[in-house]
């Protein structure tokens, strides 16, 4: 970094390191700035449009072109909570297993946070059990890095938390998408499934398995009954197989068909 810090400086600086979001006691610490200077400079890059601060303290590098970051909600989502990746229906949507955008961002991560918005975009940040937070990779999106759930990963934590995908009928559907289009593999998802301990997921995960004529070995039930979409009541056809109240419209639930 030349001996004059600028605004611009700064930023160029950051863009060739890849240095998309941080702290504004990082940038102090790696520009060797007292917290008084540091903040007088982001502030100049803030009033220049150079910076977008997040929160306290978390600032996004805007650069040169603005909107790049602007109108990249998997990026920004993943600046608020580290760690964190995007899954739910936001995953679903980015591999194109379902034509329906949310209108919600959502960001799995560790540690409870209150939903926000900013930029125009909704966040919801839905917190795993340290053992389920697994399963998730970098992608490039619009020349930004995200980090978002594989695609095996994306279905099951969809399946697990079904409100966070646009329920249960979306989220079958996304499942057959992905394996006709083998985007998915049915190894890669019982594993996963096993992986994370929960027997209702696997049990919901056979039954959709099973209704589209693929393997279920290493799938169990429960010990108890369940419903294949937790929101709704405990009522329709009872699958022993699995232990399931089917509560939605076994039709409804592939409309277009299994082949």
């Amino acid at each position: 970094m030349e001996q004059y810090i600028t605004p611009i400086s700064t930023a160029r600086w950051l863009l060739e390191r890849d240095l998309f979001a941080f702290e504004s006691r990082t940038l102090a610490s790696l520009l060797s700035l007292d917290s008084s200077r540091a903040s007088h400079l982001l502030a100049r890059m803030e009033r220049d449009g150079l910076v977008a601060r997040l929160e306290r303290g978390k600032y996004v590098l805007l650069g040169l072109n603005p909107e790049q970051a602007l109108a990249n909600p998997l990026f920004l989502g993943g600046q608020f909570v580290t760690p964190s990746y995007a899954s739910f229906w936001s995953a679903l949507h980015f591999y194109g297993f379902t034509e329906q955008a949310p209108r919600e961002v959502f960001v799995a991560v560790t540690r409870a946070k209150r939903s926000l918005v900013f930029g125009g975009f909704s966040f919801r940040f839905v917190c795993l059990q340290p053992h389920a937070f697994f399963g998730y990779r970098r992608e490039r999106l619009g020349d930004l890095p995200v980090t978002v759930a594989d695609e095996a990963k994306a279905l099951l934590d969809s399946l697990t938390l079904p409100q966070y995908a646009g329920g249960v009928l979306e989220v079958a559907k996304a499942l057959r998408n992905a394996l006709q289009n083998g985007q998915v593999a049915v190894a890669d998802l019982v594993d996963y499934a096993r992986r994370l301990e929960n027997t209702s997921l696997s049990a919901r995960l056979g039954f959709l398995l099973e209704a589209l004529g693929q393997p279920v070995k290493g799938l169990t039930a429960p010990a108890g009954p369940l419903r294949l979409d937790p929101r709704r009541p405990r009522q329709g056809e009872y699958v022993s197989r699995w232990k399931m109240y089917v509560n939605v419209p076994r039709e409804a639930l592939f409309p277009e068909g299994v082949g």
